[in-house]
């Protein structure tokens, strides 16, 4: 919380709150929270059952009431500049929601990756943040709370930002964004993202099909464009990286489960653009590994593919050293 403090404390003339929310805490975060909240009258304690991250979401959503809004998660930090520059570009541009850039934070500070919040190959802002990896993530991002109107968060379940944010950013009639790695994104070993993989991660078919539902109000561009990012950043990712490292009998199980679970879903995810864009970009070789994959996936011969990436591993292995 002291890096929060650092950046509202930057915020000059402005009418900032902080909303601390415990989940339900049993060890001393409370009394943590009550001493932070003594010493800054811009912190507002919460405290209510345990409901997990969407709900903690939903709940602080029902409470703010100020024009923009912005996440953070226990585990993360942000530079102390990063409130005060973003709310400064939603002003300078008139911008509904402003985005920056993101670094993916270890233990082992060598191990730290920077993330741009945007694809400079697309052709707008829109189409450049919606096609960043880590889009759907609501914490590198200000947004003005209207565009949240009528949206929550899906109880109970992980990947619940993929559900909200791309509708978030479809509504917003202008972005911006900041090229600064303002927020730190903490890296915790044995986290969801960060254990071994098993089907508890196949819960991101359910949220990214909530997006889908949700975006059918737009334009057809839009919707192709949203859908290309979830499709290949979120849905196909879970196969083409965690997945496809798995040992292989525990690789052709999991394949076959969730590809078959992906094609109930998405039944249009081959017709995308993106999908087929998806085979051009990178070095010849990966593009004809991943030219490979698609053919076979859409084939849904997956004995087949899951032979084919213990080729690809070794090469991507001997690559890496």
């Amino acid at each position: 919380m002291d890096s929060v403090v650092a950046a509202v404390n930057k915020c000059k003339n402005r009418k900032i709150e902080i909303l601390i929310i415990n989940d339900g805490s049993t060890d001393n975060s409370d009394e943590i929270i009550k001493e932070y909240c003594k010493k800054n009258s811009f912190m507002k304690r919460f405290y209510k059952e345990n409901g997990g991250l969407s709900d903690v979401k939903n709940y602080g959503l029902e409470r703010t009431d100020g024009k923009y809004v912005i996440f953070l998660d226990s585990d993360d930090y942000v530079e102390p500049d990063m409130y005060e520059e973003m709310l400064n570009k939603a002003e300078e541009e008139k911008a509904d929601v402003v985005v920056c850039d993101l670094e993916l934070v270890y233990d082992d500070a060598s191990r730290n990756v920077y993330h741009s919040c945007t694809v400079p190959r697309a052709a707008d802002i829109f189409a450049q943040v919606i096609d960043m990896t880590m889009m759907p993530a609501s914490w590198n991002k200000i947004v003005k709370r209207e565009l949240y109107d009528g949206l929550t968060f899906p109880e109970r379940k992980n990947n619940e930002d993929i559900a909200v944010t791309p509708i978030v950013l479809g509504r917003a009639k202008k972005i911006a964004v900041v090229h600064k790695a303002f927020y730190k994104y903490y890296q915790r070993t044995g986290s969801i993202q960060n254990s071994t993989f098993n089907e508890k991660r196949f819960v991101i078919l359910e949220t990214s099909k909530l997006c889908v539902d949700r975006i059918k109000t737009f334009d057809k561009e839009k919707q192709e464009l949203i859908k290309g990012s979830v499709y290949l950043h979120q849905v196909l990712s879970l196969a083409l990286y965690p997945i496809r490292r798995e040992k292989f009998s525990t690789r052709y199980n999991m394949l076959k489960k969730y590809m078959t679970r992906v094609d109930e879903l998405f039944p249009d995810i081959w017709d995308n653009f993106e999908i087929k864009e998806f085979v051009h970009w990178d070095a010849i070789w990966i593009q004809w590994s991943r030219r490979i994959t698609v053919a076979l996936l859409k084939a849904k011969k997956y004995y087949l593919l899951s032979i084919f990436w213990t080729f690809c591993n070794v090469i991507y292995d001997f690559i890496q050293k």
